[in-house]
């Protein structure tokens, strides 16, 4: 499977963001995109009426796009991890809020695993990778999402812990970081091997076949 990691920056213009993942999307080759954790809008809490207004108006126009992908949007008060394919067929809110979260979110339900074309795939919105009793409710899946907008003075806390989840989970993950903090994005197999960038778009590819065969070699237990 070609996966696209977008390492998008997010502008105070939404219509302005909304159109360039729209462009990103209807010029991509790749079989499924995900985008940082609340692209559209950023954390504008001065304008939060504006900004979950926005989140209703972004889905009906993603929904239009015939292309798998995935990323957060605030709408109804809630950052709403929302994945497309050919619509929105998925979504949930961040359950473990952080810092001024609290202030302006309310809580989600906790993470969740879901089928996509056959696959497992469940997903940690950025705070949440921290919490381990998620990894160990993850293990086996076929692949793990992680939209963030990390911290760039903890950007070394995000590697660290996306490399040991996928060694942990023995499951592909695959993670990007808002550009508004740190750009960066990851794809780790079971072996924790993959590819790490800092560029706007890169390709990665998933060999869910190797990640069988590393459940096989490595035995804990996981099918």
């Amino acid at each position: 499977m070609q996966i696209e990691l977008i390492n998008f920056k997010t502008f105070s213009d939404y219509e302005k963001n909304l159109e360039g993942i729209i462009n990103i999307l209807n010029n991509s080759y790749s079989d499924f995109l995900l985008f940082p954790e609340v692209s559209l809008t950023g954390f504008d809490y001065e304008h939060w009426d504006e900004v979950n207004n926005f989140g209703k108006l972004a889905i009906k126009e993603l929904s239009k796009i015939n292309k798998a992908f995935a990323l957060t949007i605030v709408f109804e008060n809630k950052n709403y991890f929302c994945f497309f394919d050919n619509g929105l067929i998925h979504k949930r809110a961040k359950y473990n809020l952080f810092g001024y979260e609290n202030r302006y979110f309310e809580a989600g339900s906790e993470p969740d695993i879901f089928e996509w074309r056959g696959f497992k795939v469940a997903n940690l919105i950025c705070f949440e990778l921290r919490f381990i009793e998620y990894w160990e409710k993850f293990k086996g899946v076929d692949l793990i999402l992680v939209p963030a907008r990390w911290g760039k003075e903890r950007i070394e806390h995000f590697k660290t812990l996306l490399k040991a989840l996928s060694l942990s989970a023995q499951s592909q993950v695959v993670a990007v970081n808002s550009a508004n903090e740190e750009a960066y994005s990851c794809s780790f197999d079971a072996w924790g091997e993959g590819v790490e960038s800092n560029i706007l778009k890169t390709i990665g590819y998933i060999d869910f076949k190797k990640n069988k065969k590393v459940r096989k070699k490595l035995n804990i237990g996981i099918q």
